[in-house]
């Protein structure tokens, strides 16, 4: 397990920084800044769409209980599992997908998509994640409208846009690992569910294993651009981050549980959660401890 809280030498982080781009623009290919594509992902898409896969039978979440429930804050207390695991997917992706769009029209990002700069292929990727959880929740028979997320979250996001990195990017770190562990729970409570039907499943799986590869990446990038006193940071802020995105997604207490949720985000172990999938970025300090910055 890497300890993500140690920091990295001046070295390691010109290393990672080199070695990271490169598999990026191995996996996605060209980005396209103004359609937010990638060539390769683009093919991955298109293989997908030639081998559609659904679920048969009685449907296991009503659309109208969905469409009811997504528009709310809270769900009713007696939503069944299934519907309540629809609702994470849905909810999961709002605030990164909406910080994204905001700093692209504040100009934070490039604007024509800078290939040499791995923030182009994050943002990019955030917006593959709606698209992938889109068709997540297409498997079981939902459709999916992506919404912003509520008032308040919308003016964090806006006021971390708008700070300099040095005060963000603890906050950002802590929301990728947030993310990781939120994946990593829906995969696992998704063969709990569906496993009835092992086709949809394994589509489920095969779209889930792109988010999951993506964001392992996305939390070691942030972690490579922080020192030991802003990882020190993040540390103590872990808990109140994973508080703070919960209290806006409260069907995952619900679903999943308070302390088994913050059990998985706090444990950090991003790694161990994409092990099983042979296209993920594997950080150079993976096998040998990292000593810390001198």
């Amino acid at each position: 397990m890497i300890d993500l809280f140690t920091p990295l030498s001046p070295a390691q982080k010109e290393d990672f920084q080199r070695r990271y781009l490169a598999y990026l623009q191995g996996r996605d290919g060209e980005p396209q800044w103004q359609t937010h594509t990638f060539s390769v992902r683009e093919a991955f898409y298109r293989d997908l769409e030639q081998r559609p896969v659904r679920r048969t039978g009685a449907p296991v979440v009503l659309q109208d209980v969905f469409n009811r429930h997504h528009e709310r804050y809270r769900p009713e207390e007696k939503l069944d599992e299934p519907t309540l695991w629809a609702l994470c997917v849905a909810k999961t992706n709002r605030g990164e997908r909406f910080g994204v769009e905001y700093a692209h029209r504040l100009g934070t990002l490039e604007r024509d998509g800078d290939p040499g700069n791995p923030k182009t292929y994050i943002g990019i990727e955030e917006f593959y994640h709606t698209r992938i959880l889109r068709d997540v929740l297409r498997v079981i028979g939902v459709e999916m409208e992506m919404l912003n997320p509520k008032a308040s979250q919308q003016l964090l996001i806006k006021a971390m846009a708008r700070l300099p990195e040095s005060m963000s990017l603890p906050l950002v770190l802590c929301g990728e690992i947030c993310g990781v562990a939120f994946f990593h729970l829906l995969l696992h409570k998704a063969r709990e569910l569906f496993g009835d039907q092992p086709g949809p499943l394994a589509r489920i799986e095969e779209l889930f294993a792109q988010i999951m590869v993506d964001e392992v990446g996305h939390v070691h990038f942030a972690r490579s651009r922080l020192d030991g006193t802003s990882l020190g940071i993040a540390k103590r802020l872990l808990p109140l981050v994973a508080r703070g995105l919960l209290d806006g997604m409260p069907e995952y207490y619900q679903l999943l549980g308070r302390e088994r949720l913050m059990e998985e985000i706090l444990r950090a172990d991003v790694d161990t959660a994409a092990l099983p999938y042979p296209d993920r970025f594997i950080p150079f300090d993976a096998e040998a401890p990292v000593r810390p910055a001198a």
